[in-house]
């Protein structure tokens, strides 16, 4: 055979060492110049010369794990024939440093301050760009084709030293699928993890929307609380934030700093955003007393968001201040001028009794007295 075979390894810390998953295709330039092809597969520590160990393939397999331990090791990867061998493909794998395993990970990948970066898709593939350095020879880029699958069916494409950017596209892509990419940066054989990339070829609304686990009612505002749902690559689009959705069951809404929002019924709902997808508290203010109100919690993303369809229903209760209110500025006051009255009424007839008429005393009336004198 002439030229090399693209190697790739996937690299997965065990107690007391490293597997180390080996994958091979034949790169463009390789020609298999025959048709019993093999395949040869060797590793040696790098630092103290042991014997090397080996194992031999047919041409159907391509991958296999080793098993090494968290020295440094030089792997590499012949094909051949039944007359000679290709030019071996090699990969070094750094010395593993730390003691737990989640140490061991994280140093040898260097994820400790890596952060994934969003990135779109387009209908021809996902677009992944990077920072280019001039200390690499080459970049490598890998990701899995079915990520939620074990196993995954992991891919890498290679790219020269002055490439910064790539389309990355796959017959198994689909939308609503969440792919993940690690940008690695190689010199004399040995890759360093770069940057981590994620995103979708096309994002889909959420698949479930938030449950609503907590509500908190007062006579004029509601909190709603749905601390559980996820927001991770098990949704079908990055979830950007959350819509709130409030109405009276018996008439449209028009809560004070709320959005209008119109339902294929023709009712109008009171909508709310939040933006932050962390944020998984809401209150919803402004609202009547003795009053029935329907509510939905609804995540988006940038595929959008499903349909309204179920609801939940609450009842906020009577006003208790305006219960105060009325028996101080109504029940209070008519008391009050009822005991006034009374009052009033009860001084006066003990002060200022009733005087007799004269006029009306048989004791001095002047016609009586004047008949009995003319008798």
């Amino acid at each position: 055979p002439s030229g090399k075979l693209d190697i790739w390894r996937e690299i997965t810390p065990v107690l007391g060492g490293r597997n180390v998953t080996l994958f091979w295709k034949q790169a463009p330039s390789f020609r298999a110049n025959g048709r019993n092809i093999s395949y040869e597969v060797t590793w040696e520590k790098v630092e103290d010369g042991s014997k090397p160990e080996s194992i031999s393939f047919s041409s159907v397999y391509n991958s296999t794990r080793i098993s090494i331990d968290n020295h440094s090791y030089r792997i590499s990867i012949m094909a051949k024939n039944n007359v000679n061998y290709s030019l071996p493909s090699v990969l070094i794998i750094p010395r593993a440093t730390g003691n737990s395993r989640k140490t061991l990970f994280c140093s040898f990948l260097g994820t400790e301050e890596l952060k994934e970066e969003q990135v779109n898709g387009t209908d021809d593939g996902i677009f992944i760009s990077w920072e280019p350095s001039h200390v690499y020879d080459s970049y490598i880029i890998d990701w899995c084709n079915f990520p939620m699958l074990q196993p995954c069916d992991l891919q890498w494409k290679r790219f020269g030293p002055n490439t910064s950017s790539a389309l990355i596209n796959s017959a198994a892509f689909v939308p609503g699928v969440r792919y993940n990419f690690h940008i690695y940066g190689s010199v004399a054989n040995k890759a360093s993890l770069l940057e981590k990339k994620t995103g979708y070829l096309r994002e889909l609304p959420p698949l479930l929307d938030p449950t609503v686990e907590k509500v908190e009612l007062t006579f004029n505002a509601v909190t709603l609380s749905w601390d559980s749902y996820h927001t991770n690559e098990s949704q079908s689009g990055f979830v950007r934030g959350y819509h709130v959705y409030v109405s009276p069951v018996q008439e449209d809404c028009s809560l004070k700093g709320s959005e209008k929002y119109v339902l294929p019924d023709d009712s109008v709902l009171c909508k709310y955003t939040i933006e932050n997808p962390e944020e998984k508290t809401y209150t919803v203010k402004h609202l009547l007393s003795n009053t029935k109100y329907k509510l939905v919690v609804k995540a988006y993303t940038g595929g959008g968001e499903t349909p309204i369809v179920n609801f939940v229903y609450i009842d906020t209760p009577f006003n208790s201040n305006m219960l105060y209110l009325l028996v101080l500025l109504v029940i209070v006051p008519a008391l009050a001028a009822t005991v006034c009255c009374w009052k009033m009424k009860w001084v006066k007839e003990w002060c200022c009794p009733v005087i007799p008429s004269p006029n009306k005393s048989k004791v001095l009336s002047f016609k009586e007295f004047k008949v009995r004198s003319l008798k």
